[in-house]
């Protein structure tokens, strides 16, 4: 099977869908010819030295503009689509098409590809689009949006399959008009180190945080991740200096947050840059409880990916999202972590001081358990692959 992939990200660019892409790449290319349409790296790919084994990988030009400001962005989306959809017309005609979401619009180009060689598509959504940006407020209904989901919706009739990485997120793409026939769910994945208690007990040591309960929020901060109620939670647990905060990784929302947490006074917060994904994974060991957090109104339009490395690690967490998001359900499915409601910084301050008397080792347990047994990355590629080859041989979704 001849497999022609278009994403913009892919290693060495360093964030979360370029190194599943590329773990999804690798695996699929060990049984069948894969062709990625890739931009040049440009997402911190100085801080990843991953290169994927098989696929042949096809680097378009795109412009590099700074991706805070928002023009910035959409000109390097933009010249990214108009370059992809140009190098993928002219590639060997591919049994099946796959695009995901980044950049948002890149199943457009798959659409048109998937005609020109008379082949199906397969678009996998990691985020709906405009349905994050109208949550956050960062666009209003007007005609932006009304174009927008005009073009979703031809990228959705054209597409075999339309994959979903989480429940919620399935739901609403029907709920959108997806024929629930074509919608298929198929998560993201994490891979479980071995355990290295020792290793976990010597990071504490140089952390400082020997003798207290370290609760960590581990991945990118953005708008999506309403790291501030998080901060509402430290604050209002602040006469608890048993209870340390501990932020890893970067993100746009970055810079406030710090602001925040000094203009409080808060020294009960920390912060750790980004880190190399295996280091990155020892310290979410070291650490006793995580927090996988998002805005209300987002469910179904984001899964964060970062709730299956926190099973990787072996640790609890809170979901603080919205009922029924799929952190939510894991945590209740698999009895691994607790929910509360998003936005409401005295709840997950309750839900912390709750879970200090709790078992949280046999939590985490728990939650590496079902990692290994249903959201392995041998187990979702090797169901991914299944999926393309009913496509690919004509299998039909109504």
């Amino acid at each position: 099977m001849r497999i022609l992939i278009i994403n913009q990200y892919f290693p060495p660019d360093v964030s979360n869908t370029a190194y599943l892409l590329g773990e999804l790449a690798e695996d699929l290319a060990a049984r069948h010819e894969v062709i990625v349409v890739a931009g040049r790296p440009s997402y911190s790919p100085e801080a990843s030295s991953y290169t994927p084994r098989g696929p042949g990988v096809v680097r378009v030009r795109s412009t590099s503009f700074d991706r805070s400001a928002l023009w910035g962005r959409a000109a390097n989306y933009v010249s990214y689509l108009a370059r992809s959809l140009v190098r993928s017309m002219v590639v060997r005609r591919p049994d099946v098409v796959v695009t995901m979401t980044d950049p948002p619009l890149v199943g457009l180009v798959g659409a048109l590809v998937s005609i020109r060689y008379r082949r199906p598509l397969v678009h996998v959504c990691h985020d709906l689009y405009p349905d994050i940006a109208l949550a956050l407020g960062t666009l209003r209904p007007g005609a932006v949006t009304a174009v927008w989901g005009l073009l979703n919706r031809f990228v959705w009739s054209r597409a075999r399959l339309v994959c979903a990485v989480s429940r919620d997120m399935g739901e609403r793409l029907v709920a959108r008009g997806v024929a629930r026939p074509r919608v298929e769910v198929v998560p993201t994945w994490a891979t479980a180190q071995p355990r290295d208690p020792a290793g976990a007990a010597r990071i504490r040591s140089q952390m400082g945080w020997e003798g207290r309960m370290v609760v960590m929020h581990a991945g990118n901060l953005g708008l999506a991740q309403d790291a501030g109620t998080i901060v509402g939670a430290a604050e209002r647990l602040r006469g608890h200096p048993d209870i340390a905060f501990v932020f890893l990784g970067d993100g746009a929302g970055k810079g406030p947050l710090i602001d925040a947490v000094q203009r409080n006074g808060l020294s009960n917060v920390s912060f750790l840059d980004h880190r190399p994904k295996v280091e990155a994974q020892r310290l979410m060991e070291a650490a006793d409880l995580h927090v996988v957090s998002l805005l209300p109104g987002l469910s179904g339009c984001a899964a964060p990916s970062k709730t299956y490395g926190i099973m990787a690690a072996g640790r609890p967490y809170v979901a603080a999202v919205d009922s029924g998001a799929e952190p939510h359900l894991i945590a209740t499915e698999f009895d691994c972590g607790t929910h509360v409601p998003p936005g409401d910084p005295g709840a997950l301050a309750g839900a912390i001081l709750d879970l200090c008397g709790s078992d949280l080792d046999a939590m985490g347990a728990r939650g590496r358990a079902a990692l290994e047994h249903g959201y392995s990355r041998a187990t979702v590629v090797a169901r991914f692959e299944e999926l393309l080859e009913e496509v690919a041989g004509g299998t039909a979704r109504r």
